[in-house]
């Protein structure tokens, strides 16, 4: 059995915390779930994840619990069947089973059809936060500025770009400070055809100031994201959910698995309650990625350094909704220098999201 294969497959009994461990550590965000003798029985994706925390379920539950129990696939010898399913249906990836459905190989659509899925072109404005000093990335920071910062042959910048062009978004927002003007040169040839409009910031606005400065562009809903966060996710599904959830602000939380190092205890009035050796805990973390409504910029002040974290809170406690949109899949906070590392390693690997 290849190992893409392998690494797509899951036990129905195994938890959805293994799921999610899996799901990250593939590459196809696809798991085909089988019973003890490996026969097909569900498929479990990133939505499968997110329906699961969005009704607070334990992620200590069974995989079957969660799965789609009616999955697509193909027999050996129909695989041509797979291009109508995954134009039908939408999937990227479609399992191929013997006669007993015990999976054999996974069809994958770029490598079948030769073309990715043809997402619709999107009005909605893209703004991405690129105004930051990037201290965390000193010394590379005090020549390049941070959305510059190389990431194989591309610009961090250019890769989340690419990313939410792939998606049907074109219309992009750059909010600019720290050496503003070697990025629009970057910026200038623009091969890649990306309709961009620039903002520049007087003083450092934080990581939702600068929004005010283009509130005469953004009359319709439009995604924010920070320009050293990279992240594997469909965001026509984001936007979708946003939209379908009547939400004002849709964060994107990231569920993260952390291990403490160390034995955790229960302590009451000096006495031991009870020992933990190195817990693990699941937490949905903010990804650095929103959808917003035009009507929340008149919250943020005037030339004033504000955060996004304010701007949020400061909806809520006005009534607006803010929802959250959990997702297991690969993300990256290039800002610091371990997690470049990482990103670096995973890029050479897929060669790119």
């Amino acid at each position: 059995m290849e190992e893409k294969v392998r690494s797509a497959i899951i036990n129905e009994k195994c938890i959805v915390k293994d799921a999610i461990k899996q799901l990250n550590e593939n590459s196809l965000q696809f798991l085909a779930v089988v019973d003890d003798e490996y026969r097909l029985v569900g498929t479990v994706t990133d939505g499968d994840i997110r329906r699961a925390i969005v009704i607070n379920l334990s992620l200590d539950q069974p995989v079957f619990d969660i799965m789609n129990r009616t999955p697509k696939y193909v027999y050996i010898g129909q695989e041509e069947n797979a291009k109508e399913l995954m134009m039908k249906y939408k999937i990227k990836t479609v399992p191929v089973v013997d006669g007993e459905k015990k999976i054999v190989d996974l069809i994958l659509m770029e490598e079948f059809i030769g073309v990715k899925y043809e997402y619709s072109r999107k009005n909605n404005y893209v703004f991405i936060m690129a105004g930051g000093k990037g201290t965390r990335l000193d010394p590379f920071t005090k020549i390049l500025p941070k959305p510059l910062i190389p990431i194989g042959d591309k610009p961090i910048i250019e890769i989340i770009m690419k990313n939410f062009k792939n998606y049907g978004f074109n219309d992009f927002i750059i909010s600019l400070n720290y050496k503003a003007e070697i990025i629009k040169l970057y910026f200038a040839e623009n091969p890649d055809g990306y309709n961009i409009n620039f903002v520049q910031e007087k003083e450092f606005l934080g990581t939702a100031g600068s929004l005010r400065l283009a509130i005469d562009k953004l009359n319709d809903t439009f995604i924010v994201s920070n320009c050293d966060v990279i992240i594997d996710i469909d965001f026509d599904e984001l936007l979708k959910y946003h939209k379908k959830n009547g939400n004002h602000a849709t964060i994107v939380g990231v569920v993260k698995n952390m291990q403490i190092p160390y034995g955790v205890m229960n302590v009451n009035n000096g006495e031991l309650i009870n020992m933990i050796e190195k817990p693990e805990y699941n937490f949905v973390i903010n990804s650095g990625v929103y959808v917003l409504e035009p009507e929340l910029i008149k919250l943020i002040p005037n030339d004033q350094s504000f955060n996004m974290p304010d701007l949020l809170l400061k909806s809520k406690e006005h009534g607006y909704k803010i929802g959250v949109y959990p997702v297991s899949s690969k993300w990256f906070d290039v800002g610091q220098w371990e997690e470049y590392r990482n990103t670096l390693e995973y890029f050479k690997k897929v060669d790119g999201l």
